[in-house]
């Protein structure tokens, strides 16, 4: 554990996605020499910050862990937005949809409740006259959670390089890192250009994590997420006041949809009964099956009215899959040299700014400073 001062460190991340990107600005922000390893370039499309935007939920169907690292969060987006001129958060509010005995909502009612959150909740004819472009069925309910939000994914994980960079970080851009050698004194990091020497080094691959020898013993499942973007006649009742997220929950799955990133579409997802694994993360399918796209129309129609159910466009992305569906977060070493931050789940981004703090503190401090116990890595090490 480093009890050196900042500028006597040499820390390299692995994997400019979210978590890399702000674990690299959080560490660039105290004074710690960076370096930066992308195997293509920040917010490419390949993975799990591709495709524009993702949900920021305060009272969320994970359970109340996360909302700590939410809250914790919120500053930290503030500041990166000031630094960068950016908007990045917007809070629209997310309206989840769906039977009120679905696993999903009484999961967001019970942490809404648990900590006091603000929730409101409307029965199904009330949540239709209120928001007419969603469907909502007589026996469903809405809840609304005024708090959540959509981010700009692509920006986000730009705007953390670029203040990273502005603080002296170094970016290495289409770099894959070939393996992670911890001992007591440091990393040897190995690249096709040859070995590197580091004090620490951030694991945050991503998609590409099970393929480290040194994350091999962590059970790492990239797996394909599947986005997707409609046209509409008319985008109004999609705009402004009425621009929020919806998530509806069905009983295989769940479909959601995204305000309008660029005037002209939304975005949605349909996930029915899990993202399928990825056998090569280097050869991602660029297009869905038969099967899901005609899942995908039908979602659309029963949650959305007003738009073409057929999909103007669809994205593949990739993210890596724990057991749990929780990230790993912690020293995977005796000597904490090695810090991993992978495995989010597909719903790590709206507490990505804490992850970040979190693995600089580990690398200064030697302890994560924030409710993170849950994230442990060594859950799967024993």
């Amino acid at each position: 554990m480093s009890a050196q001062p900042a500028s006597s460190l040499n820390v390299a991340v692995v994997g400019a996605g979210v978590m890399g990107a702000m674990a690299a600005w959080r560490l660039a922000r105290r004074g710690v020499p960076v370096t930066l390893f992308e195997r293509h370039a920040p917010a490419h499309d390949r993975g799990a910050a591709g495709g524009d935007t993702r949900i920021f939920r305060v009272a969320c169907k994970e359970g109340a862990a996360h909302v700590p690292l939410i809250r914790a969060g919120l500053p930290l987006w503030a500041e990166l937005e000031a630094a960068s001129n950016r908007k990045l958060l917007t809070r629209t509010g997310v309206a989840s949809i769906g039977l009120p005995g679905h696993d999903s909502m009484r999961a967001t009612l019970a942490t809404a409740r648990e900590l006091g959150l603000p929730l409101e909740v409307l029965d199904g004819a009330t949540a239709a006259a209120r928001y007419p472009q969603f469907r909502v069925a007589p026996d469903e309910c809405l809840y609304l959670d005024p708090d959540g939000g959509v981010i700009r994914a692509d920006h986000t994980v730009l705007a953390a390089v670029a203040q990273a960079e502005s603080l002296g970080a170094r970016l290495r851009a289409g770099t894959a890192v070939r393996a992670l050698e911890p001992d007591a004194g440091g990393v040897t990091l190995r690249t096709d250009h040859g070995p590197e020497r580091y004090t620490h080094v951030v694991a945050a691959p991503g998609g590409w994590g099970h393929r480290l020898a040194a994350l091999s013993a962590l059970p790492l499942t990239p797996r394909r997420i599947a986005l997707s973007w409609f046209a509409a006649p008319d985008m109004t009742p999609f705009a402004g006041d009425r621009a929020l997220v919806m998530m509806r929950v069905f009983p295989d799955g769940y479909f959601n949809c995204f305000p309008s990133a660029d005037g002209a579409t939304l975005k949605g997802s349909c996930n029915a009964g899990g993202w399928p694994a990825v056998d090569d993360p280097d050869v991602l399918p660029r297009d869905l099956p038969e099967a899901e796209l005609a899942r995908l129309r039908a979602a659309a129609a029963q949650s959305l009215r007003g738009i073409y159910p057929d999909p103007v466009r669809v994205g593949i992305y990739m993210d890596a899959f724990t057991p749990d569906g929780e990230g790993l977060l912690g020293p995977l070493d005796p000597a904490g040299r090695l810090i991993v931050a992978c495995g989010f789940s597909g719903h790590g981004f709206k507490f990505a700014p804490a992850i970040g703090e979190a693995a600089a503190r580990l690398v200064l401090d030697g302890r994560a400073g924030l409710p993170v116990a849950h994230l442990d890595p060594t859950r799967y090490l024993h």
